[in-house]
């Protein structure tokens, strides 16, 4: 008896552990942002400049996936992985980037989530003045199944990376409120508020 309390606390102590991990507060101000436009926020912090624009998320957020165009360069060499991006809700629940896995397997509600953003796309790259270039953020591969699909990206100095991002709600929706997009780097973050109205 007394060894099965022992294993049960552990699981307790386990799951608690876990729950700690994927909550977070959503910051009421963000450091080193400024707010462009109706949904585009710029982060910049002598070390890195990110862009986020959201601009067909923040009109249609009633289905399960959410698009964020994004734009980063670093002042140094620098890499941003996958793993190390993620969607804080406004009651403070914690979303990675969505999986290639779970993204082709929605293939064809997310061909036409793509179809229909295409017209309110924002030109993310001309907020930056790169200086070795660009290349590509790919997390996601479209059509699913065709190319490749990056865990970690690599930036030179002064190189410019594009691409999306995507998320999927755990409750298959977004609700309306501010957001945190999180993005690790080296040993910092990068925070910029998503709005969804």
């Amino acid at each position: 008896m007394r060894r099965s309390i022992h294993v049960l606390s552990l699981i307790v102590i386990v799951a608690c552990g876990s729950l700690v991990a994927q909550s977070r507060t959503v910051p009421k101000e963000f450091a080193h942002v400024r707010t462009l436009g109706r949904a585009l926020s710029e982060f910049r912090d002598g070390r890195i400049h990110v862009v986020a624009a959201y601009y067909y998320s923040q009109l249609h957020h009633e289905s399960p996936w959410l698009l964020i165009q994004l734009g980063a360069l670093g002042k140094d060499v620098l890499e941003i992985a996958r793993n190390r991006i993620e969607l804080v809700t406004p009651n403070g629940r914690v979303v990675p980037l969505a999986s290639q896995a779970r993204w082709a397997s929605d293939a064809r509600r997310n061909t036409l989530l793509l179809q229909q953003a295409t017209a309110l796309r924002h030109p993310v790259y001309s907020y930056f003045t790169p200086a070795n270039g660009q290349t590509g953020l790919r997390f996601f591969a479209r059509p699913p199944g065709m190319g490749t699909v990056q865990e970690i990206v690599y930036l030179q100095r002064s190189e410019l990376a594009l691409g999306d991002l995507l998320f999927e709600s755990p409750t298959r929706l977004w609700d309306e409120g501010t957001y945190a997009l999180v993005i690790r780097y080296d040993s910092a973050e990068a925070v910029l508020p998503i709005e969804l109205r």
